[in-house]
């Protein structure tokens, strides 16, 4: 289980929790641009992505997507994911994806840790070698980082994932890719 799986387990089991005063504004709608590298075989990849955050998903919709998740497994959970609110999209070139999940949660050091399911892929790390695995299933995207109080940061993606029941918190996270994209860096866009 990736850091991904981690994180999306206790945000996915976690109340929502209120953040600390910042000097800037920590709530949607807000965006952030990222730059991430990933390396698959001998080969490597490098991305400039936006996240775009609109609204963070309330307690009520978390509550039910894991609910749904426990009850029915991942296609019932991408299913009930893709009936939910849109919360934003990322973009990474010319491809946009929606967000349909977005959490924040506070950190000890007054940062926050954000996580945003969209509801399709983005990318299938290693999809083009001969021997790749099929693709079905990896039906969404995980993203999540940590930004401090400027709004710096970093963080992981799986680009491909499958989100199922199971694990210490209920959540498992299969992600395509053998290792997540590396979020290098994050910097909130100033409005």
């Amino acid at each position: 289980m990736s850091i991904c799986a981690v994180v999306l387990a206790v945000l996915l089991s976690l109340t929502g929790a209120e953040p600390a005063a910042q000097a800037y504004k920590n709530t949607a709608p807000e965006s952030f641009r990222a730059n991430g590298q990933a390396t698959e075989g001998s080969g490597g990849i490098a991305a400039s992505m936006t996240f775009q955050i609109d609204a963070y998903t309330p307690e009520g919709e978390r509550e039910r997507l894991l609910k749904v998740l426990s009850s029915g497994g991942s296609a019932a959970f991408v299913s009930a994911l893709k009936k939910s609110p849109v919360a934003g999209y990322v973009e990474a070139g010319k491809r946009k994806v929606p967000i349909r999940f977005a959490r924040m949660v506070s950190t000890p050091a007054d940062g926050r840790r954000i996580v945003l399911v969209t509801d399709a892929p983005l990318y299938f790390i290693g999809g083009g070698a001969l021997d790749a695995k099929p693709t079905a299933g990896f039906d969404v995207a995980v993203i999540q980082f940590e930004v401090d109080t400027v709004g710096l940061g970093s963080g992981t993606m799986a680009a491909a994932a499958k989100v199922k029941p199971g694990g210490p918190a209920g959540v498992e996270l299969d992600d395509y890719a053998k290792a997540p994209i590396k979020l290098v860096t994050v910097t909130r866009n100033l409005k």
